[in-house]
């Protein structure tokens, strides 16, 4: 029998991990503190509300889990504040938003002294996730996994989840992940600079084109680049990238155990740099920037 389970938080992933859910016939419930994000979820055919209380009512299973999808800033405040009077003990939380592990421990800590069970989900795919099925990178205790595997597996596409260890240890992988992520997109955004101011004045879209097939630099980010360049008009885009937390937590957790992580923290600089009016112009910035808009759906700052 499919658990039943609640989603708190319907932003670009919670409201995609609500429908998979749902369309794979599990029973779904949502809150969100914005009524048009309810009413959108509710037009799925799934109960939702702006009233906490109202979702918890509608569990009639003995287990009950709860996955939020909060940005990290909001989660201690959530989950201890407006959640925490509604668990009991026997409860399952998944944390599947983006926070850092050290303070996922922290949580997981706090609520084991309440008997809830806390596992943490590094969870990529963007805004492809509910069609193509989610990557999800898991922690927690591994006596209580099988709870949740068929949740995870259905959000999958079938084999690209795992249990990854204790507490911390999903959401460590996706903070190295989204590390990786800078350092590749930055690379590939540089290259294409350096192509867009030679002299050859380059058809970017036939360049791509080869680079997607059979090239070692072949990737999914280089096919997003394709579709940038066959929709998307760089010259009306400003190359302002903004930043969520994960990459300078990758740099910082990366001087923290010494790894030389210079790439990445490179990345970083630059994203940072950005803010600046004159590197809004930088090509290389614009790529980046419409990269983090094909795959999360991210704002794109125009002229």
């Amino acid at each position: 029998m499919k658990p039943q389970i609640a989603i708190f938080g319907l932003g670009r992933m919670g409201s995609q991990i609500a429908r998979r859910l749902h369309k794979n016939n599990f029973t779904v419930f949502a809150w969100n503190r914005s009524e048009e994000s309810v009413k959108e979820i509710k037009q799925a055919g799934i109960a939702a509300s702006q009233n906490i209380d109202d979702v918890i009512k509608h569990f009639t299973d003995k287990q009950r889990i709860f996955w939020i999808m909060l940005p990290h800033a909001i989660v201690d405040e959530f989950l201890f504040g407006g959640l925490s009077a509604h668990l009991r003990k026997g409860d399952i939380v998944i944390d599947g938003g983006n926070s850092f592990y050290k303070d996922t421990v922290e949580r997981s800590k706090k609520l084991a002294k309440k008997g809830v069970t806390f596992f943490d989900c590094g969870t990529s795919g963007g805004v492809w996730g509910e069609r193509n099925g989610f990557a999800l990178m898991v922690g927690g205790p591994k006596a209580q996994w099988k709870k949740i595997e068929l949740i995870i597996k259905t959000l999958s596409s079938g084999d690209n989840y795992a249990w990854l260890g204790e507490s911390g240890a999903g959401h460590f992988a996706k903070m190295v992940h989204n590390g990786i992520e800078y350092g590749m997109m930055e690379a590939i955004a540089e290259g294409y600079g350096v192509l867009d101011a030679s002299k050859y004045k380059y058809n970017l879209k036939d360049v791509t084109r080869v680079y997607q097939k059979g090239s070692v630099v072949r990737s999914w980010l280089i096919d997003l680049c394709r579709n940038i360049f066959e929709t998307e008009n760089l010259k009306k885009v400003k190359g302002k990238i903004d930043t969520t937390g994960e990459g300078e937590w990758t740099v910082k957790t990366g001087k923290e155990l010494r790894v030389d992580v210079r790439v990445i923290a490179d990345a970083l600089k630059v994203r940072k740099e950005s803010a600046s009016a004159k590197n809004q112009k930088k090509f290389s910035n614009k790529m980046v920037a419409l990269m983090r808009k094909q795959f999360g759906g991210h704002e794109v700052h125009k002229k």
